[in-house]
């Protein structure tokens, strides 16, 4: 009989420069967050420079006064952070192809601006992609090195890690859809 151990909380780092928009972003959290979560709240990009790395999800605002562009905004933290999923808010309309940009630059996802119904789902589907993303990544570097250092025969030892590392994503996804007892 396994016994269940405590999720660690999500680190979300929010680079938004309206308090209002925060505090709905908040609300949001707190009514339909379905794992332990804390959020950090930054008002421009120098103060997100010594938090960012140390969150798991960075939530950015990139239409802020006094900052050359939203494209700018974005490519400046995007450059700050290594593997960590950007959920990017953008304003209805999106007339300068903000969204379309960000996208194609690597954003995890966008959301329009006051409309967060989906922010928690985006969320949990932007941190699922990362893992998997990381994880696979890793495999792939497992993979080669083992190839190279011992030959073929391990090969069956890399598929065993991918294999138990698909049965990790399964226990992640039931986790978000409210399992929260994870196998081991």
């Amino acid at each position: 009989m396994s016994v269940p151990q405590a999720i660690p909380p999500i680190r979300i780092v929010i680079v938004d420069n309206d308090f209002a928009e925060t505090g709905t972003i908040k609300t949001w959290l707190e009514k339909d967050m379905r794992v332990p979560w804390r959020m950090t709240h930054c008002v421009s990009v120098e103060e997100a420079c010594p938090r960012i790395n140390k969150a798991d999800l960075v939530i950015l605002k990139p239409e802020m006064q006094g900052l050359s562009s939203p494209k700018e905004v974005f490519k400046h933290i995007d450059k700050m952070v290594f593997e960590v999923p950007i959920i990017v808010l953008t304003s209805e309309g999106d007339e300068r192809g903000l969204s379309t940009y960000v996208m194609e630059q690597g954003a995890a996802d966008t959301l329009i601006r006051g409309y967060f119904a989906r922010l928690v789902d985006a969320i949990e589907f932007a941190l699922i992609r990362q893992k998997i993303k990381i994880d696979v990544r890793k495999a792939n570097d497992k993979t080669l090195l083992d190839s190279e250092d011992k030959g073929a025969a391990d090969l069956k030892t890399s598929q065993d890690d991918a294999l138990a590392g698909d049965e990790r994503h399964r226990q992640i996804l039931r986790m978000f859809s409210g399992d929260y007892a994870v196998d081991h």
